[in-house]
């Protein structure tokens, strides 16, 4: 997996026209007849690598959870996760524009927060630890402003500006890959 993930990394290294082109444009220049989409985002950069059939489209600026440099471990610690998730369903939302959830928490994140669990790095809620966490997807901002700012400002999930996330929207189906890493 490391090397689908370096692939799509080095792919990435786009022209910096690709950001202002609309997707069907870029489609058309390059002749992708859209059929699957893929979606790279890497934390430390705050962008978003859009593909279709594996190859490089677009690039989108985001910002992620309050706590940006640590990996998701359980729910509230305002981390985004890292790993290889699937879209599982995507919907119009009343206050970010458009949602796509994510598959987190996958089952190697359970046994990652079981064992920080076990290990005593997990906040008790009662006799237990608190849960790993769910609903992480990628949405639109119910701020411009922070967005424009560079807030990082959700629990979690990743976001991008309205029209960003209203544009790659159609493209992305259920099941499609979605790869975050630092």
């Amino acid at each position: 997996m490391f090397f689908i993930v370096l692939f799509f990394l080095l792919v990435a290294l786009c022209p910096s026209n690709a950001c202002t082109k609309s997707i069907d444009k870029i489609c058309e220049e390059k002749g992708i007849s859209p059929c699957w989409a893929s979606m790279v985002i890497v934390k430390a950069k705050r962008k978003l690598f859009f593909y279709l059939e594996g190859k490089f489209v677009k690039v989108y600026p985001v910002v992620v959870g309050k706590n940006p440099h640590e990996q998701k471990l359980y729910e509230g610690d305002c981390c985004t996760p890292e790993g290889i998730f699937r879209v599982v369903s995507k919907r119009v939302h009343e206050k970010w524009s458009r949602f796509i959830l994510v598959n987190y928490p996958t089952w190697d994140d359970v046994k990652r927060h079981r064992k920080a669990c076990a290990e005593g790095l997990i906040p008790l809620k009662g006799d237990s630890c608190v849960g790993v966490g769910g609903d992480i997807g990628i949405h639109g901002t119910h701020s411009e402003e922070l967005n424009r700012s560079r807030v990082d400002w959700t629990d979690g999930c990743i976001s991008l500006f309205n029209p960003d996330i209203e544009e790659l929207y159609p493209y992305v189906e259920r099941g499609d890959l979605v790869f975050i890493v630092p």
